[in-house]
């Protein structure tokens, strides 16, 4: 059984970041380039964590409910985890290494042929062909090492000591001066400033009733304030005082997004139920189709924002979605079925 709640936050994560790509390069003199970048990936980073515990077994009494999940083995959590992350990372930014060697004239990054560059843009993230491809291997760091260390804590009997709360707090802390920042290794250092949103994603988990009613999260007019308060920080430039501010920043984005999907499904709104299953699908597959419009679009035709944006997001939507269900369709024969699986559906 599919979580409405979650789908639909899925499902308008997706939309902020095709819309985001959309723009072209120098798209962060708009307001709502600016505003979608504010808080579009801890947003997802926080989704990542909200469904790991969302998805975790019960606890024993005592016991951290993290360190209930079957980690190695086959079929285990880090199985998992590979096949759906790392192995489309792998497979896709493979595929696409020589297409833009070859195409490098019309890249925003044009890559060398050699093999360190291509062993380069896999070990670090930030130089993969696919530059928001870094989320895979960041989101894998953060979910296995959490659950390794929530196993970790449980045998050293931590769990009660700190709580959850306590731990959200040193995240903060560690993103806002990020010790690890320079390590661009499996973009360590993107993990290490994610970590703050992947812990708050945990902790709604663990108790979202209870959150939601303390922060009225399910009202209207809750969504406008949480809406207006991220758009005015962001537009202001507050956002971009310090790192502090800027976590704040996307926490308010994160709110509002929860806020909304409370009044979307009070309102029985069905507008985005397509994309529900496919999202994941789209993130993998919109570079392709927004890069190519990105090309004709802005390089050739010189066309304005206004006009680009709009067709590049329908094309980054429909046409991942069409290769979303050809996938869902040929899993009926085994071909199929591990053509799917190589790319993480």
């Amino acid at each position: 059984m599919r979580n409405p709640y979650i789908s639909f936050l899925q499902a308008f994560g997706i939309l902020l970041v095709v819309v985001g790509h959309a723009f072209p390069a120098g798209g962060d003199d708009c307001g709502l380039y600016r505003w979608i970048y504010s808080f579009h990936m801890p947003l997802w980073i926080f989704l990542s964590g909200y469904l790991l515990r969302y998805t975790a077994p019960e606890a024993a009494a005592g016991s951290c409910p993290l360190a209930g999940i079957r980690f190695g083995g086959r079929g285990g959590f880090l199985d998992k985890k590979v096949r759906r992350l790392l192995v489309p990372y792998l497979l896709l930014s493979t595929l696409v290494f020589l297409p833009k060697v070859w195409l490098g004239r019309w890249a925003v990054k044009p890559v060398e042929l050699s093999w360190e560059a291509y062993f380069g843009m896999l070990l670090v993230p930030s130089k993969n062909v696919i530059v928001y491809y870094w989320f895979l291997p960041t989101v894998f760091l953060l979910l296995t090492g959490t659950v390794l260390f929530a196993k970790l804590s449980d045998k050293l009997r931590l769990g009660g000591r700190v709580p959850l709360w306590g731990w959200i707090i040193v995240a903060l802390g560690l993103s806002v001066c990020n010790p690890a920042g320079g390590v661009g290794w499996f973009n360590l250092g993107g993990a290490v400033k994610f970590g703050f949103f992947f812990l708050l994603g945990i902790a709604y988990g663990s108790d979202r009733e209870r959150i939601d009613r303390a922060l009225s999260l399910d009202h209207p007019w809750t969504a406008v304030g949480w809406g207006a308060t991220s758009v005015a920080v962001v537009l202001t430039g507050y956002a971009d005082l310090n790192p502090l501010f800027e976590r704040l920043a996307a926490v308010c984005g994160i709110l509002f997004s929860l806020s909304l999907g409370h009044v979307y499904l009070r309102a029985g709104f069905r507008w985005l139920a397509p994309l529900d299953g496919a999202t994941y699908a789209i993130f993998l597959f919109s570079w392709f189709p927004q890069s190519a419009l990105r090309v004709l679009l802005y390089d050739f035709g010189r066309l304005p924002a206004g006009v680009g944006v709009p067709l590049s997001t329908l094309a980054g939507i429909a046409l991942p979605w069409l290769v979303w269900r050809g996938l869902q369709y040929g899993k009926r024969w085994p071909a199929g079925r591990i053509v799917a699986q190589w790319l993480g559906q």
